[in-house]
């Protein structure tokens, strides 16, 4: 439960940055509204979640990247649906662009904490 409850908090921050780039650069045509920031925290999450399939080693790396950006999108199309807002050209480019973003955020990080860890692992080592 803590696990995914991580993997949720984690959507949801990742997802928040995503929505203050959209901010930034104008792409979000309407207001932002209670209802649109609540639906883009949901999605987040459900994005988080959805990384768990990253927890094991059932399919090859690749085939794991394409289910969770397909399952990524079909959340983000379903969240675009809810607050009626519209898909263009520029729908896909900020979507892929975002997403290898993202993407490139969530390896540095994890591999910032796997060189943290290997350095308190050779602290302890050393006499």
């Amino acid at each position: 439960m803590k696990k995914v409850l991580q993997y949720a908090i984690s959507g949801i921050g990742y997802g928040s940055f995503a929505y203050l780039i959209v901010l930034l650069f104008n792409i979000q045509l309407t207001r932002p509204t209670a209802a649109n920031i609540l639906s883009i925290l949901l999605m987040s999450a459900g994005i988080g979640l959805l990384a768990l399939i990253f927890e094991g080693d059932w399919l090859p790396e690749l085939a794991l990247v394409g289910i969770h950006l397909l399952g990524s999108l079909g959340l983000v199309m379903a969240m675009i649906w809810y607050n009626d807002w519209t898909f263009g050209p520029l729908f896909w480019l900020v979507f892929i662009a975002l997403y290898i973003v993202i993407w490139a955020l969530v390896r540095l990080n994890r591999y910032l904490q796997v060189e943290k860890i290997n350095q308190k692992l050779k602290q302890r080592r050393l006499p």
